[in-house]
C-alpha cells in the first residue's frame, strides 16, 4: 500500500517557479514531484505557516488536502517530509511534533540546519519510535522543478531504505547516499558541497574579468567554457554571469542568505584546521556584493564584485552570441 505524505514548508524548493515571464511562470518544486511521480497515496497533505501559499499550490496541483497544523500534518501521514526556511523554523515545528504520537512514521527533512542539531532532533526522533532521514539537497529552484537536484540521504540503512522510492528520478537526478551513518552527516556533507559552489561561482567570476581585461572577450571565454564544463554547475553560472541576471533578474539565492551558510562553513573549516583562501576570497565578494547591490542581489554578484576589483562597474554589458 502507498504511504500517505505530508509534506511541512512550501518555500523555494516545495513550491518553485520557472518561466519565460511573469505571466508564464510554471510552478513546480518538489511538492509537485512527489505527487506527480512518486508512488504515493493521494490526496497529498500540503502545510505551511502562510496557509494562502499552501492554498494557492493546492489549486494548481489538485489532489492535495490542506493541514491546519503541524499536528493535523503529522497525524495524516506515513512519512512526514520537512523543508524549512532556517533552523529556527525546525526547532519550531519538532517542538510541536515532540507530544504527539509518532510511533512508525518516518520523518524527512531537507532544511538546511547544523549536523549537531539535526542528530539531535533524529535522536528524539527514534526514541519516540519513529525513523528519521536527514534527506538535504544541493541545487537551486530551477533544479527542483526539473527533478535535478542532488540528495544526500542519512540515517539509518532501514530508514532511507523507505525513502529511496521517492529520491532518484522523483525529485532529484542523483543521491548521494550514506546510509547507516549518523543523519548529521548529510549536513555536514551539503556544507563540503557548498564549498565546491562557492569556489566555482569565484573561479568562473575571475575567469571572466580576465577574459574581458586581457582583450580575448567573455564570449571567447565562454565558448572555452561551455566546451570544457557544459553541464551545471559551470554552465549553470556562466550563463547566470554573462546574461547580467547577477545583478537584475531574480536571485536564485541571496547574498545575504550565502553569507550566513558561508559563514558556518569557515567556522568548519578554521575548527578543523583547514585551510581554505579560495573560499574566504569568496566570502570577501559576497560581502561587497552585498555591500554594493544590497542584501537580495543573488549570489553570483561574485561576478560584479571582481568587476569592481579590477576597475570594471558592478554590471556588465552583456555581449552578443553568448
Amino acid at each position: 500500500m502507498a504511504p500517505r505524505v505530508a509534506f511541512i514548508g512550501l518555500g523555494r524548493m516545495g513550491l518553485s517557479c520557472i518561466g519565460p515571464s511573469a505571466d508564464q511562470v510554471r510552478f513546480q518544486g518538489i511538492t509537485e514531484n512527489l505527487l506527480r511521480y512518486g508512488d504515493i497515496a493521494k490526496p497529498l497533505v500540503l502545510y505551511n505557516r502562510t496557509t494562502e501559499k499552501a492554498h494557492e499550490q493546492s489549486l494548481r496541483l489538485g489532489d492535495c488536502d490542506l493541514a491546519e497544523s503541524i499536528p493535523a500534518a503529522v497525524a495524516a501521514a506515513d512519512i512526514i517530509w520537512l523543508c524549512l526556511q532556517d533552523q529556527a523554523a525546525v526547532t519550531e515545528t519538532f517542538d510541536l511534533i515532540f507530544p504527539l504520537d509518532i510511533r512508525g512514521k518516518l520523518f524527512v527533512d531537507s532544511s538546511t540546519v547544523t549536523p549537531a542539531k539535526t542528530n539531535a532532533i533524529a535522536q528524539r526522533v527514534c526514541e519516540a519510535g519513529a525513523e528519521f532521514v536527514a534527506a538535504p539537497v544541493m541545487g537551486g529552484p530551477p533544479m527542483a522543478v526539473t527533478r535535478s537536484l542532488i540528495c544526500i540521504a542519512s540515517g539509518t540503512a532501514e530508514a532511507v531504505d523507505r525513502i529511496r522510492p521517492y529520491l532518484h528520478g522523483v525529485i532529484c537526478r542523483k543521491v548521494v547516499d550514506l546510509s547507516g551513518e549518523q543523519p548529521g552527516r548529510a549536513l555536514l556533507l551539503k556544507l563540503m558541497g557548498n564549498f565546491l559552489i562557492m569556489a566555482t561561482i569565484e573561479t568562473v567570476a575571475e575567469a571572466h574579468v580576465f577574459a574581458e581585461q586581457s582583450g580575448i572577450g567573455t564570449g571567447n571565454m565562454n565558448k572555452l567554457m561551455s566546451a570544457m564544463f557544459p553541464e551545471p554547475p559551470h554552465a549553470l553560472y556562466n550563463g547566470q554571469m554573462l546574461s547580467g541576471e547577477y545583478c537584475s533578474g531574480r536571485p536564485m539565492v541571496e547574498v545575504s542568505k550565502a553569507i550566513t551558510l558561508v559563514d558556518e562553513v569557515l567556522d568548519l573549516a578554521h575548527a578543523c584546521g583547514a585551510a581554505v583562501p579560495i573560499y574566504e576570497t569568496a566570502r570577501q565578494h559576497l560581502q561587497d556584493a552585498k555591500d554594493h547591490a544590497g542584501p537580495d542581489t543573488d549570489i553570483t554578484g561574485i561576478y560584479g564584485a571582481v568587476r569592481l576589483a579590477s576597475g570594471l562597474p558592478f554590471s556588465n554589458q552583456p555581449e552578443e552570441d553568448i
